[in-house]
């Protein structure tokens, strides 16, 4: 079943391609190109095709359907993220640091490491919540709906047999939502899921910069993205020992200013509870 939101993108579509023919037919008929019907004819052909690029490379896609990268809500209530485990030993470390902090986060797992590490994402699935984040960790924004199926599947497959977990939540990696990736996890029944503030620690920046970033950007039902691996690369080459060196200050600057940290379905929980939303609950 195709998501309601089709419309809308389909919309933006023939506006953007209507614009652009009606500017090239006045053009062709011998109007000015420089002429205010035109100019204003192609902006809006721009503006929808812009619109559209955008949303297509987005982690936080609206326009083809829904990809959930915050809570709407003032309490002070964040979701911790992680991607691209398991990888040892980073991910050891980042379980005995929320362990010792008594949080529960988010691990969006790549099965080709769930594959390398079973009993490594077996531990985390046992006290975290685990989503799957494809196989092999391709860029799939321009891929056909049927290697998006593929990669999905297989991810699902990999984290079932190491944890006998069907994870229902994914994320796209680098973040790049396309309308055939969203649908595709749709009928997989996955939802999609982006961030609202990340650290670029994939590129192992010093932790405190790690800290900052995040920090700078953090706000009430946000969704923070850190790494616990790298892509489908073991140890030694994924170093993640700034980001591990940086946890432990975010989590104690969070904490100091009042926030309590939720897992996904926790934080859509609380999302839907907003008064603001469309068919849910009021407070």
């Amino acid at each position: 079943m195709r998501h309601p939101r089709a419309h809308a993108w389909e919309a933006v579509t023939a506006t953007a391609a209507g614009a652009g023919l009606l500017a090239g037919l006045r053009t062709a008929a011998g109007y000015p190109m420089l002429s205010a019907p035109t100019l204003a004819t192609a902006g809006l052909g721009l503006a929808a095709g812009g619109l559209m690029a955008y949303e297509w490379l987005s982690p936080r896609s609206w326009l083809y359907g829904p990809v959930f990268w915050h809570a709407h809500t003032t309490e002070r209530a964040i979701a911790l993220t992680f991607d691209d485990g398991p990888c040892h030993p980073y991910t050891e470390q980042l379980l005995e640091i929320l362990d010792r902090e008594g949080i529960r986060a988010t691990f969006f797992q790549v099965g080709n490491n769930v594959r390398r590490e079973p009993n490594l994402a077996a531990e985390v699935a046992s006290e975290h919540v685990v989503g799957n984040h494809t196989f092999t960790h391709p860029h799939l924004v321009w891929s056909r709906p049927g290697t998006v199926r593929e990669q999905l599947m297989r991810g699902q497959e990999a984290i079932h047999d190491a944890t006998g977990i069907v994870p229902n939540h994914f994320r796209v990696p680098h973040g790049w939502y396309g309308p055939q990736v969203i649908s595709t996890a749709g009928e997989l029944g996955m939802r999609c899921v982006g961030w609202s503030v990340m650290a670029w620690d994939w590129d192992r920046p010093p932790w405190d910069v790690i800290q900052r970033r995040i920090l700078h950007g953090v706000r009430p039902g946000g969704v923070t993205l850190l790494h616990d691996g790298q892509d489908t690369d073991a140890f030694p080459k994924a170093d993640r020992s700034h980001t591990i060196a940086a946890v432990p200050h975010i989590i104690g600057s969070l904490k100091a200013n009042g926030y309590r940290f939720l897992t996904l379905p926790e934080l859509m929980d609380l999302d839907a509870l907003d008064p603001r939303q469309p068919g849910t609950r009021t407070r």
